[in-house]
């Protein structure tokens, strides 16, 4: 549904959907409670405004049971929060048996991947149609940060040291590659798109050894 809106990327992964309602939940909470922040206070502004020059206020004693719900809701939505996002963090973290392995090099200005099989690609990653791959990642020079927002998923890429995301394509087509950290003055034209294919034309490819 959501998807749609221009404010959207694609939805391409198994788990984007999970990190949209999240996000969504958040926005619709935070939308919510300003609304009624805003009214409540219009209201009692109107309510107890000062009606004449001599007119003075007197204590409000707030009953005890309203403290607590304004006290006990917001922990609630809080905690609910908490766990979903915890429950999709691991979701995201986790790697689920049978994926796939390849490797990402990072380099200014441009991303080296290798499957399985040797074959190499630079700034293109060809993966088949609902297989779980996972990336190791290491950088050759500075941090990068490997970002594809149809798959709702970004990790930095250190160099010295090895980084490692997954994730299952659910739609067919071409997604944009990003690097999402700053690394120098050709950041922006470090770009690259991943292609998922259909399994078999995907091993038609890759027999090919096609760059």
């Amino acid at each position: 549904m959501w998807q749609n809106l221009p404010l959207f990327p694609d939805s391409a992964s198994t788990f984007a959907g999970q990190v949209d309602g999240i996000y969504l939940f958040g926005v619709a909470v935070a939308l919510f409670f300003s609304a009624l922040i805003a009214v409540l206070v219009i209201a009692l502004a109107v309510k107890y405004r000062r009606k004449s020059a001599t007119d003075i206020g007197s204590d409000e004693h707030p009953p005890e049971i309203l403290e607590i719900v304004w006290s006990v809701v917001p922990l609630g939505i809080l905690m609910v929060m908490f766990f979903w996002g915890a429950r999709v963090f691991f979701t995201v973290r986790t790697t689920p048996p049978g994926a796939v392995e390849y490797y990402a090099v990072a380099k200014r200005w441009m991303w080296k991947f290798q499957h399985p099989s040797g074959n190499r690609e630079i700034n293109e990653l060809h993966v088949p149609l609902g297989q779980p791959v996972v990336l190791t990642m290491t950088s050759q020079d500075a941090i990068h940060s490997f970002y594809v927002p149809a798959f709702r998923l970004k990790q930095d890429v250190l160099p010295g040291r090895t980084t490692r995301l997954w994730f299952t394509a659910t739609r067919l087509g071409e997604f944009r590659l990003f690097c999402a950290e700053y690394c120098g003055s050709q950041h922006s034209h470090m770009l690259g798109r991943v292609v998922v294919m259909r399994p078999a034309e995907f091993s038609e490819w890759l027999a090919k050894g096609e760059p």
